[in-house]
């Protein structure tokens, strides 16, 4: 199956959840990222808003303001074809973004991916599908795959966050593809 044919699919399941389930896994796979250390002792985090039945992150997004700790998410730029990250203090700082997508409104504060504040310990990462490899299928845009080449993300740990359907034997990688770390779902959460 090529890389668009297995998007294709795993997109229409994705599409096609129930919002019960979409609930109740979404919640379980959190739960499973925030017992552990990694989610505990991250200082600068990156989380991603989901759209169209992606495991959802609202208790992350919760738990990170309400800890004090930095909160980062991403704003597409669709003309330079980049993600910005934006520091984002809490929900009254969100709004619909081009692509339907929750990003900080325009006031907040983007991050300079070269300063020396720039210190990223954990990315959550969204995908179309991931391997246990690691590998991860996203949208083709290679918006996250741009972003996460930068030196400031050498020291960070990368975790997607998926169902567990969307985890398949082995995918078609990349020389830039940036490997997972861990993947979250709402069995487990699996370190690679």
């Amino acid at each position: 199956m090529t890389k668009a044919e297995l998007r294709k699919k795993l997109l229409d399941q994705r599409k096609n959840l129930d919002e019960i389930f979409v609930q109740e896994a979404s919640l379980h796979a959190q739960q499973h990222l925030m017992a552990d250390d990694v989610w505990k002792n991250a200082e600068q985090v990156i989380i991603y808003s989901p759209i169209r039945n992606e495991v959802r992150t609202d208790l992350l997004l919760n738990d990170i303001w309400n800890s004090g700790r930095t909160l980062l998410l991403p704003r597409c730029d669709e003309k330079q074809g980049q993600m910005s990250l934006v520091q984002c203090s809490g929900e009254h700082e969100l709004e619909k973004g081009k692509y339907g997508i929750m990003e900080p409104c325009s006031h907040c504060t983007v991050i300079d991916y070269d300063s020396k504040n720039f210190t990223p310990s954990l990315v959550i990462v969204p995908g179309v599908g991931f391997d246990l490899n690691g590998n991860r299928l996203g949208f083709g845009g290679g918006y996250y795959d741009r972003m996460l080449t930068r030196p400031a993300f050498n020291h960070a740990t990368f975790v997607g966050l998926a169902y567990s359907f969307q985890i398949v034997p082995v995918l078609e990688s990349d020389p830039w593809d940036q490997a997972m770390d861990a993947l979250c779902t709402e069995e487990a959460l699996q370190w690679l």
